[in-house]
């Protein structure tokens, strides 16, 4: 599609405040009152007379298609009547009609598909970097495509992106859309954003697929500046280790959830233990891990954030942690630990300073863990404490690719007088906190990672791509379940090659084959999380989980060497089916269809190397 083919007419419409009558309304009589050509594209000025709003869009041509901006100071209100509250983007660009063939690809967990048959009318809202009241969605993506025999359309939000949702409808009168839904006010009484709104729109060629989306938005993470991971693992000695490494979490202790958090302590691997479970990895062949050790601070898991010390008594205290940690590096192990850098307990003396706070003074909830009932801490109050206590934590000896869990998470803000921040601010300081044990360590894992992460990270502990009809849809919002999305790994697919990428503990899959055979395709590491006397730990029985890993962790780490090198293309001709393709030249097809496929028994993969 060229500039001069898109109707100016559609470029935008609006939600919009009435002040005389109290209620929202729609604007859709925007009217072109200037519209010209520039050297990079196409610039209009749109006017809606009757609500007195004026808005300034720029067109920029791309090398597959556009982006469109606005800027600040590019709206204008004069009619004191009507206030501006959000922005739709084209919103017609990538309207099909219902039975027609092929599919949303939405940003729910590591993406979803969702085709057009006839279904009842159905409105689905998905707010980028993914909203505490829907967290089961996961949807950390900032993008969106249509994907039709044509070709269709790949769409990122570039700018503006903390602010943005992605709505989908379904059968509007026989048509669906799809479009970036961009929020500049919250509240009738806030100020415009000063910041630039801009949604890239890439056109896609026809027969394109999730996979062919995912290598443009690896790109778009490369144009940010993001680095590939053989890049900064050159002269970086930690990252270069992880690179070849399983990641085991060793679950050591925690207390059972109460709400003042007063339960005792549990103990599920003691340090005596975890030399015990290090000893059988190596005696299966795993050379190479990270051990990171959850539970080890004091109260346990989750037990006193942001407080760690003394280190947790049952399992050792400090003298028998600082033991366990020399143990580790005396047998070629990294060893880091599991921490936590975004949540508070009451039980903190520190917790009325840096508690997080909603505009009437309530500390804002982060959930019940063995500590009791957990706040969220504010990162513009925690970060002067924390480059202290880092260093404290690894002055015990720790060496290795540090972990941080529940970091990033949904978007939260802070209302508190002394120290308030709207959720791109809480955002980008939780990011500014996570480089000083990247600093200190030389490189750092982050529970889960969303876009405007990826450049503050090495790792990420999780990626969610579900398996279709996992319990996964049971915790959907009955109108997006009612969907039937079709889990696709196209974020992973993206990242792949620059940062290393884990999905889930081995304990946790139904059929352990099977399960390993999709992370095989969809590229990321084999990894565990155990325990060792088997007391209602998190983690599962290591002697289990070693037996189950062990091959895989050798065709992984020893044999295919994948880990930084990105997809050159990724398909799933038919469900179940995955063909990866390698900047190497390398190809995997892994079938975990019930049926034989393309030369690939059921249950099966096949690798071959390019000569």
């Amino acid at each position: 599609m060229k500039l001069s083919e898109i109707n100016a007419e559609q470029l935008l419409t609006a939600d919009v405040f009435d002040l005389v009558q109290e209620r929202p309304a729609v604007i859709r009589d925007f009217a072109i009152m200037q519209d010209y050509l520039t050297r990079k594209g196409r610039n209009l000025l749109l006017r809606s007379g009757e609500h007195g709003i004026t808005i300034a869009v720029e067109l920029m041509v791309t090398e597959d298609g556009f982006r469109m901006r606005i800027r600040p100071g590019s709206i204008s209100e004069e009619n004191p009547r009507w206030r501006l509250m959000r922005l739709q983007f084209l919103p017609n660009l990538m309207d099909t009609a219902v039975n027609s063939e092929g599919h949303y690809l939405l940003p729910l967990w590591a993406g979803a598909l969702v085709d057009f048959r006839e279904r009842s009318h159905i409105k689905n809202a998905d707010r980028v970097y993914l909203d505490q009241s829907e967290w089961e969605k996961f949807s950390g993506m900032n993008c969106c495509a249509q994907l039709i025999p044509e070709g269709g359309c790949f769409a990122i939000v570039e700018e503006g992106d903390f602010h943005c949702y992605v709505q989908s409808e379904f059968n509007d009168n026989g048509v669906n859309h799809l479009y970036m839904d961009l929020i500049y006010r919250k509240k009738k009484e806030d100020h415009l954003p000063m910041e630039n709104y801009t949604v890239a729109y890439h056109f896609l060629e026809p027969g394109a697929n999730y996979g062919d989306c995912a290598v443009i938005y690896r790109k778009y993470f490369e144009d940010m500046g993001i680095g590939l991971l053989r890049e900064r693992a050159v002269n970086n000695p930690v990252l270069a280790y992880s690179i070849d490494a399983m990641r085991v979490k060793i679950f050591m202790a925690h207390k059972e959830p109460t709400p003042d958090g007063s339960a005792p302590v549990i103990v599920h691997a003691d340090c005596k233990d975890c030399m015990t479970i290090m000893d059988a990895m190596k005696n299966a062949g795993i050379e190479k891990a990270v051990i990171t050790l959850v539970g080890w601070n004091y109260g346990g898991h989750d037990g006193a954030y942001p407080r760690h010390f003394p280190i947790e008594p049952a399992i050792g205290g400090e003298e028998g942690l600082r033991e366990l940690i020399a143990y580790a590096k005396k047998i070629g192990y990294q060893i880091v630990p599991h921490d936590n850098a975004t949540d508070i307990y009451r039980s903190n003396e520190e917790f009325s300073e840096l508690v997080s706070r909603y505009a009437d003074g309530t500390p804002v909830g982060g959930g019940m863990w063995s500590g009791g009932l957990a706040y969220k801490s504010c990162p513009l109050a925690m970060i002067r404490r924390s480059g202290r206590e880092f260093e404290r934590i690894k002055d015990l000896g720790f060496e290795g690719h540090y972990y941080l869990d529940a970091q990033p998470s949904a978007l939260f803000r802070c209302d508190a007088p002394n120290h308030p921040a709207d959720e791109k601010e809480f955002a980008m300081i939780l990011a500014a906190i996570s480089q000083i044990p990247r600093s200190l360590y030389g490189a750092i894992s982050m529970e889960g990672v969303w876009p405007y992460t990826v450049r503050f990270t090495d790792e990420t502990g999780s990626i969610h791509c579900p398996e279709e009809n996992s319990d996964y849809y049971d915790r959907l919002p009955e109108h997006t379940r009612q969907l039937e999305p079709y889990p696709v790994p196209m974020y992973a697919i993206a990242l792949h090659g620059l940062i290393l990428l884990q999905r889930v503990w081995v304990h946790h899959y139904e059929d352990a084959k099977r399960g390993l055979l999709r992370e095989l395709a969809f590229g990321f590491r084999p990894c565990m999380e155990v325990s060792l006397r088997n007391n209602g730990g998190n983690g599962g029985d290591y002697l289990d989980c070693i037996e189950k890993l062990k091959d895989m962790a050798a065709l992984c780490f020893e044999d295919l060497k994948l880990q930084t090198v990105p997809f050159r293309s990724f398909a799933e001709p038919v469900r179940g089916f995955y063909d990866a393709v390698y900047e190497n030249g390398v190809r995997i097809k892994v079938n975990i269809s019930d049926k034989e496929y393309d030369g690939v028994a059921s249950g099966s993969y096949q690798i071959i190397r390019s000569k």
